[in-house]
């Protein structure tokens, strides 16, 4: 049997790597740094990116009601977007928590949903090239006919400017492409979601 293909045939003759970060700013939630790395070649190079103050993860949750099959979704206001946005329920994992821990605390408190985790991805870069943040995705089930389902009561921060939508995967183009008519923000990893699960059916 031959040997699998070799994509890296130039391979470099060594690998990048960080070598010193330099604080630039420091804000209450994030800061700049100026990382300082060394390329392929060996030669030093500098970046500018951003951190989370805390260093913290993040979980995107994929919430979908059984047995109706909606999604469950937020429209929250952005300010570095300057707009509301439409986006999956998020949060950050906070000290000693896992990811699925994550996800349950915030899919109540943002939308007041009570659900459990189905399946958990790895660890996943949204912007690389600007912030460090990793984030997953955690795919939660909510029985829709339990009473605290029913009645779903949040325990949002003062700040969270949030409403719920429940939107169902055929509705979701039209909703999608409505929303951004009326000048609503749409998250790039909620588009990327609904559209693969689109072409998916097609």
């Amino acid at each position: 049997m031959p040997p699998p293909p070799d994509f890296l045939s130039n391979r470099p003759s060594q690998s990048a790597k960080v070598l010193q970060e330099r604080p630039l700013h420091q804000g209450r939630w994030s800061e700049l740094v100026e990382v300082e790395y060394a390329d392929t070649s060996g030669k030093t190079r500098r970046w500018e990116c951003v951190h989370r103050s805390k260093r913290s993860e993040a979980v995107i949750i994929i919430a979908q009601l059984q047995p109706s099959g909606r999604y469950v979704l937020i429209r929250q206001f952005r300010p570095p977007a300057g707009r509301y946005v439409l986006e999956f329920p998020a949060g950050l994992v906070d000290a000693g928590e896992t990811y699925e821990q994550t996800a349950i605390r915030e899919l109540r408190e943002e939308t007041g949903y009570v659900g459990f985790v189905e399946r958990v991805s790895p660890a996943l870069y949204s912007s690389p090239g600007l912030i460090s943040e990793a984030c997953a995705y955690v795919w939660m089930s909510v029985t829709e006919r339990t009473p605290e389902n029913q009645n779903p009561q949040h325990d949002r921060e003062p700040t969270e400017d949030i409403e719920v939508y429940l939107v169902a995967l055929e509705a979701a183009p039209g909703f999608l492409a409505t929303k951004s008519a009326e000048g609503m923000g749409l998250d790039l990893k909620l588009y990327a979601f609904f559209h693969a699960l689109g072409s998916s059916r097609e």
